[in-house]
């Protein structure tokens, strides 16, 4: 995060929150909307700025990944798997979404630090504006997915419509998530590395390099119970040879939302109140 993100947060702070106030509830929802496109905008300009390539960035590493998982997998381990660029890829278009919210949340307080001492505005936009900004990201990284499926081809179908609630659902996860790591990363600061030592060894028990099917298949019904392996299961269902997950499953993944947001909200409302103090 460059010096110039925090400053723009400060101004869109100023801005949004130091002008009269009518009062009314319609002037305080416009406010807090203009803060969080103000700071959202900021976490945009602050990830490529002096970056040459800019969002191609985004775009590189999955391809870079997908170059070199494929060959293990294909060329050394010999797995037989139809499409696997496609398999690959479409499972982690989520996960890199997944992965760039929860780490980037837990340092915002910290970079900002400024910002949230000296200003009275409502904090939880910091981390929410690392969801939106990573949101940002992975739309447009399903536009470029959309653009494969055109070349290979891939037929649209119904099927693609379920990219819609799983997607909300994952955001509502990353929210839950953002406002709970990143308060308890500024009281203890041990928690982005040890998050991102889980993350990535979740990785590999979540379906991303490979499909469900190549699990044992007495594995497989329980498997699909951790929450991103659901996720990603009905991302890749939009393929034609893979189906949605069962109703449990993702009924489980949902719920598993729904108490992460909730969690989040509550841990990030005990602890908020010390963050200028903490900083």
């Amino acid at each position: 995060m460059t010096e110039r993100a925090p400053d723009q947060a400060a101004e869109g702070a100023r801005a949004a929150f130091r002008r009269p106030d009518s009062g009314d509830g319609i002037s305080r929802v416009r406010r807090l909307m203009e803060l969080m496109a103000i700071l959202t905008v900021a976490q945009l300009k602050a990830r490529y700025r002096r970056s040459f390539l800019g969002f191609l960035w985004s775009l590189i590493m999955p391809l870079v990944q997908i170059v070199v998982i494929g060959f293990v997998f294909q060329s050394l381990l010999q797995h037989d798997i139809p499409n696997y660029t496609l398999v690959f890829l479409t499972a982690l278009v989520p996960w890199i979404y997944f992965n760039d919210a929860t780490l980037a949340s837990c340092p915002v307080f910290l970079k900002f630090r400024d910002v949230v001492k000296k200003i009275a505005f409502p904090r939880w936009a910091l981390p929410m504006s690392i969801v939106l900004s990573s949101l940002v990201h992975f739309s447009l990284s399903v536009v470029i997915l959309f653009a494969v499926f055109a070349v290979v081809p891939v037929r649209f179908t119904a099927q693609f419509w379920w990219m819609i609630p799983l997607t909300l659902m994952l955001t509502l996860m990353l929210s839950g998530l953002a406002l709970m790591f990143s308060v308890l990363h500024t009281y203890y600061q041990d928690v982005e590395y040890a998050l991102t030592a889980l993350i990535r060894m979740f990785y590999f028990v979540t379906p991303i390099m490979y499909p469900t099917e190549i699990v044992p298949e007495q594995y497989q019904y329980w498997f699909l119970f951790n929450p991103l392996a659901a996720i990603a299961e009905g991302f890749r269902s939009i393929l034609p040879d893979y189906s949605m997950p069962a109703p449990e499953h993702l009924g489980f993944a949902a719920g598993f939302s729904v108490l992460c947001f909730i969690f989040g909200v509550l841990i990030f409302r005990r602890m908020q109140g010390q963050l200028p103090e903490v900083l």
